[in-house]
């Protein structure tokens, strides 16, 4: 009797975490609400030129688009130290485009885009954003990326 126990021990230690995954898995219970990323994740397959950002064709690269209206003070701080922002990338700053682009429709003007090579946007963040946390998201998405 003594040598089932024991069996049963291990068998319970294997299948205990299998049944508490699937558990939370099927129920949501105990499933964490956060998240990584400090900007609005785009949802399906937008392309850049729907919302009228020009891609750069020559170049198929990573890019962070700021889209600006008129007296936006938070858009002229970006675009200010959009040359320290592209330095801050580090060795990663080859696979990046940092730019502004003035025409574009009203309701996609001031923001700041991560478009991905394939002309996918990915993350869409307000100007008024810390450009240390869009720097952390596009850090993350260059590492796990290896398209451009």
């Amino acid at each position: 009797m003594k040598r089932y126990g024991v069996l049963l021990l291990i068998w319970a230690g294997g299948l205990l975490p299998v049944g508490v995954a699937t558990t939370m898995y099927f129920t949501g219970i105990g499933v964490p609400e956060g998240r990584t990323q400090h900007g609005a994740m785009i949802a399906g397959e937008l392309q850049a030129a729907e919302i009228g950002l020009d891609m750069l064709v020559d170049q198929p690269k990573w890019q962070v688009v700021l889209t600006q209206g008129a007296g936006c003070v938070a858009c002229d701080t970006f675009e200010a130290g959009m040359e320290n922002f592209h330095a801050a990338l580090g060795r990663e700053r080859d696979r990046v485009v940092v730019r502004s682009q003035a025409q574009v429709s009203e309701a996609n003007q001031r923001a700041i885009w991560v478009v991905d090579p394939l002309g996918n946007v990915v993350l869409k963040f307000p100007p008024e954003t810390n450009p240390t946390l869009i720097l952390n998201d596009l850090k993350k998405l260059l590492k796990l990326s290896k398209v451009g």
